[in-house]
């Protein structure tokens, strides 16, 4: 890449990433209140200012429209009248839009033969990501893909091992996404495309998002299956990063590391996305317990610190939210947990959500203002309150099968997903300030 190009490029993605620390989400949520990537506008389960918080959960929702979905453990994302579902057809993982008002298809790509292990069904693990005009897949076995938004027409695509990842697959003792497939998210931020591959000093590339062209790429450490996680700690922008030999503070401007903080557990199983608030990172697997990280500066450098460990809240294939100072997620073996980020203390549990196998229960959590929205992986839906120091039921709802996926939540309309055995699930649609 010649000089004036690398120089506006660096410029660009500098200008909007900018934007997007200071305003806490992306430049395309400002303009709508959908749902276009994993966990919502700003990648942390919480909805947008300007959404509609519920107060209450009817105990039956009604149900707009429901269709049959192929196999896959993605999550379902909504953008500008549609919904983006991807799946397994054909026995290749393929893009489907879907319109919001009744469930009917606008167009379908196949784009990689799927992916089967032990863990779950034939078909995609990883959620896209919609931004303006395009669509970004990253497949199972370590493809990334660029299609138009109209059209579903492939405008670019790359092999990762190309790139130097050799995909596994369930074989051995072999760690992280090359194991289990690729469900680490990739970042879009204005022109830029943010993606961890592995391959000796791709850990984490910077693609331009018109062409696929690298901008940058560094590291060399195994990706687990948390996507990457943009944050402003200590004053320095950068993304988080949760490698199979642990979390770390990456540059956002040329990749390099900033800190660095070890966690090692069987197969690098690292699945729980980390957070941030007030310069401390949390961040946690089924064997290390969750833990606060606090990021500090120190001779202009950064430096990070474990200063707690909470083994009774240890995250395991769930991802927690953050709300005014206290994380809430599913901890050990099954049970709500809220703590404190500051001291680490559990500040209540609560048992009564209901799962189909404890052993592997999973829970998604969206913050609505004061209160949180569950959806369990037994496809129970449950409103809590966080004003008081106690689990708060304010309803509960049966909307779905057993399911692993994120829903998506646009002013009131949420977007399930479910089918998680080796048959085709649904994707259900349903009005969460009506009754059936």
């Amino acid at each position: 890449m010649s000089v004036f190009p690398l120089i506006f490029y660096r410029f660009a993605y500098t200008f909007f990433l900018i934007l997007f620390f200071f305003n806490g989400q992306s430049i395309y949520s400002v303009l709508a209140l959908d749902w276009p990537q994993w966990r919502g506008p700003s990648r942390d389960g919480t909805i947008p200012n300007n959404g509609l918080a519920l107060k209450n959960l009817p105990e039956h929702p009604k149900v707009l429209w429901k269709i049959k979905s192929g196999e896959g453990l993605a999550s379902p994302v909504v953008a500008n009248g549609f919904v983006f579902l991807f799946e397994n057809r054909n026995n290749n993982e393929t893009m489907v839009a879907i319109s919001t008002i009744d469930g009917s298809e606008k167009w379908a790509t196949e784009l990689s033969p799927v992916f089967e292990d032990g863990q779950g069904p034939r078909g995609p693990r990883c959620t896209p990501v919609v931004d303006q005009n395009q669509v970004f897949a990253q497949c199972s076995r370590g493809t990334l893909h660029c299609l138009n938004f109209e059209s579903g027409k492939i405008q670019w695509e790359i092999d990762y091992a190309k790139l130097g990842m050799k995909f596994i697959g369930e074989k051995g003792t072999t760690p992280g996404a090359r194991r289990h497939g690729f469900t680490n998210t990739p970042l879009v931020i204005g022109n830029m495309v943010y993606a961890l591959v592995g391959g000796k000093n791709y850990s984490i590339v910077c693609f331009n998002r018109k062409t696929g062209e690298i901008i940058w790429n560094a590291l060399d450490y195994e990706p687990g299956y948390a996507p990457p996680i943009p944050a402003m700690l200590s004053g320095k922008q950068q993304f988080v990063c949760f490698f199979v030999n642990g979390v770390v503070g990456v540059d956002v401007r040329n990749g390099s590391e900033l800190w660095n903080i070890p966690m090692k557990t069987d197969y690098g199983r690292h699945v729980a996305a980390p957070l941030a608030q007030n310069n401390i990172v949390i961040a946690g697997s089924h064997q290390v317990g969750l833990q606060g990280i606090r990021v500090y500066k120190n001779n202009k450098k950064l430096n990070a610190e474990v200063i707690w460990k909470n083994i009774e809240a240890q995250p395991n294939i769930s991802h927690g939210v953050l709300l005014k100072g206290h994380y809430y997620g599913l901890g050990d073996p099954a049970k709500l947990v809220c703590v404190d980020i500051t001291t680490g203390k559990t500040i209540w549990s609560n048992d009564s959500l209901s799962f189909p196998d404890p052993k592997r229960a999973m829970a998604a959590f969206i913050v609505m203002k004061n209160n949180i929205l569950s959806l369990t992986s037994g496809g129970e839906l449950c409103l809590f309150s966080t004003t008081q120091k106690k689990f708060t039921e304010l309803g509960r709802a049966q909307v779905c099968g057993i399911n692993w996926c994120m829903p998506a939540y646009v002013n009131g309309k949420l977007y399930v997903r479910d089918g998680i055995k080796k048959k085709n699930g649904n994707l259900i649609c349903l009005d969460l300030t009506k009754q059936n």
